[in-house]
């Protein structure tokens, strides 16, 4: 039987990180303390039973090797000590022990698949039954990890939980109801979810908006946002205010709940009184009745155009200053010459010039003609190429072309960083996102960059065919200066089932 499902709950404890560095005045990771504070983290574990949980999360969130820097044995030492602590502490209570694994950092040379594995294999050696992999920004590791503890142990009890903004968006981009389906229709896991980065009125807010129906939905919020004292992040004490919104977020359906940074047993057991009180049946059973539909009859211009006729597109780049009305000029002539849409580029060879978002609002609004901005990947990170991308909608930007951009100078390297959190396939698929989940009915159009010139055009072609993919429905070229080049756009014709607009310099 599913360990969720004889239940009118089921109760999590809360973050282990953030209250033993409050309770011991420690900076240092806590997953350490499995060896060298062993009946301080038994303790926190039985403050958690006492508060009324039914599941204890092993202190072993960040215990690998890149997360801890230490070596494979020593990780390997501390999860063992973490499991065992655990067990002991649920030993003659009802509370099951759930094996805790958090992200290991990327871009530290790891193979994340075997790592994850190894990590696995360490905690059914210790005879772990069950698992929760949370505070994940992306579903593609848990899928294999998911798949792995499947072929080891069938019956295993997996749970997957994502960190997500306010917004709904992770830090990788991908939106949380697209999260909660992907790994709900794998049947890889028995229960999805959200922890992290939102407080409880925030994941209210997002759960209120999904349709949950169906689906076994883990919700752990953090208590709060964090404040500042003598220099350590703390947590207000809310226990109160947090146990009412995780009730208000049982009674939307969602069965599994727990805490993350911030909560302490205080939290627990005052969510745990609440949750055992007679108000606790009523329940929309997740049915949502704020879902909002699109109304998909608004066509894009360059849509249009395309039905019509062989559009024209032309860049015009951005001023180093303030002096800007030349682009306004020239607009005016490309406009009167038969040019459809104007196109702004953004920082082309990395040097900085006016934005291309504001700029191509100005001229759409000032020469009355389409606008298609550069977004590169270079200078801004997710939350703030989201916010010009919600900016230029509000301006009425309907059309943008995603670009990696040009990489910084190699003599301004030391000075100025580019940022590069995603690349162009990858910022497609989240303004894909976008337009189902918060531009509906209005959708930005998605342009990608192809490289007719490249050597390797094979490679080329493969990576624009997993950028159709991901959103993007038409390309505009470099530049073609040369037979091969008229031969790779030629070929990208036959074989790309989009349109393709050729770049031409004077």
């Amino acid at each position: 039987m599913n360990i969720f499902s004889n239940r009118d709950y089921f109760l999590f404890d809360g973050a282990m990180g953030t209250y033993y560095s409050t309770k011991h005045k420690s900076n240092t990771p806590c997953e350490f303390a499995n060896i060298s504070e062993r009946e301080n983290i038994f303790n926190i574990h039985l403050e958690y039973i006492q508060a009324g949980v039914n599941a204890i999360k092993t202190n072993t969130f960040g215990a690998n090797r890149f997360s801890l820097g230490c070596q494979q044995l020593e990780a390997e030492k501390i999860i063992k000590a973490g499991y065992d602590i655990a067990v002991q502490a649920c030993s003659g209570h009802d509370v099951a022990v759930f094996a805790d694994i958090g992200p290991i950092p990327d871009g530290k040379g790891a193979n994340l698949d075997e790592e994850y594995k190894r990590i696995i294999d360490i905690f059914l050696e210790c005879g772990a039954k069950n698992f929760l992999f949370e505070t994940f920004a992306n579903t593609d590791i848990l899928m294999g990890a998911a798949a792995y503890i499947r072929l080891r142990l069938p019956d295993a009890v997996i749970v997957t939980s994502f960190a997500v903004y306010p917004d709904g968006y992770s830090k990788e981009g991908l939106f949380y109801i697209d999260i909660l389906d992907k790994m709900h229709a794998s049947g890889l896991v028995d229960a999805v979810g959200l922890n992290c980065i939102s407080g409880p009125a925030h994941m209210y807010r997002l759960i209120e908006k999904a349709d949950i129906r169906g689906k076994n939905i883990i919700i752990m919020p953090n208590s709060g946002y964090p404040g500042s004292e003598r220099g350590r992040t703390v947590y207000i004490d809310n226990s109160e205010y947090y146990a009412e919104k995780l009730l208000d977020i049982m009674k939307l359906g969602v069965k599994i709940l727990g805490g993350c940074c911030g909560t302490t047993p205080r939290h627990i057991a005052a969510a745990a009184k609440l949750l055992n009180s007679p108000q606790t049946v009523e329940s929309n059973a997740g049915i949502n009745t704020h879902i909002e539909t699109c109304d998909l009859a608004n066509e894009n211009i360059l849509d249009k155009l395309i039905k019509n006729k062989k559009p024209i597109l032309v860049e015009v780049d951005p001023p180093f200053d303030t002096n800007w009305e030349y682009m306004l000029r020239d607009t005016l002539i490309l406009k009167q010459a038969g040019a459809d849409i104007i196109t702004i580029a953004d920082s082309p060879l990395a040097k900085a010039r006016a934005e291309s978002t504001i700029m191509a609002a100005k001229i759409q609004r000032e020469a009355a003609i389409p606008v298609m901005p550069h977004i590169t990947c270079r200078d801004k990170n997710l939350l703030g190429i989201k916010a010009s991308l919600l900016g230029g909608h509000i301006e009425g930007i309907r059309n943008v072309l995603v670009i990696t951009g040009d990489p910084i100078a190699n003599i301004e390297r030391n000075r100025i960083k580019g940022v590069f959190s995603f690349n162009s396939s990858n910022l497609a698929n989240y303004i894909k996102s976008l337009n189902s989940n918060v531009f509906c009915g209005q959708d930005i159009k998605i342009a990608g960059a192809l490289n007719v010139n490249a050597v390797n055009f094979g490679a080329e072609l493969k990576r624009a065919f997993t950028k159709v993919e991901n959103g993007i429905s038409c390309f505009l070229t470099q530049a073609i200066y040369t037979k091969s080049a008229i031969e790779n756009l030629l070929k990208a014709v036959e074989t790309l089932n989009v349109p393709i607009f050729a770049g031409l310099c004077q």
